[in-house]
């Protein structure tokens, strides 16, 4: 019986430490589940940002993954009825846009960003769809009739 607890005495300063790489493993998954719910690695309370200027608004993800397809939602004001939104080249270098809707009346490239012409904007929301390509920190600049914003975003594995 002295023998035992020798043994478990001999045994008890490995399980403490042991204890505690359970805690703090439970503790850094919990953080990682937390991060995730609130949309630190797709959609959620971190992620969905808006932004608002002149009668615009951008809605758009902060965080993204690599080809898991995403949108940038944009609200023209109802006063024009014609838009005009810019992408600069870099982030397009980086995030492939698969549709917008509604369909362009024309895109042309001018200093360095590619412009979206629109003759007719139903219900002032024009959505763009992309699909990223490239992991890392990327700054979207974007303009909405001569409006100028710019973000950051980043694209997870």
């Amino acid at each position: 019986m002295e023998r035992d607890i020798r043994a478990a005495e001999k045994y008890y300063a490995f399980q403490k430490r042991e204890w505690r790489a359970f805690r703090l493993f439970w503790v850094l998954m919990g953080l990682v589940v937390t991060a995730a719910a609130l949309g630190l690695f797709g959609s959620g309370l971190l992620s969905d940002k808006t932004y608002t200027a002149n009668g615009s608004r951008i809605d758009y993800n902060r965080f993204m993954r690599v080809a898991k397809n995403t949108e940038i939602l944009i609200h023209v004001n109802q006063a024009s009825r014609n838009a005009s939104v810019s992408i600069n080249n870099d982030y397009l270098r980086k995030v492939r846009i698969e549709q917008v809707v509604p369909e362009p009346t024309s895109v042309v490239i001018k200093d360095n960003k590619l412009v979206y012409t629109f003759s007719s904007v139903q219900n002032g929301f024009i959505t763009f769809y992309l699909s990223p390509q490239k992991m890392g920190a990327h700054q979207l600049q974007i303009s909405v009739n001569g409006t100028q914003a710019s973000f950051d975003q980043y694209i997870y594995f």
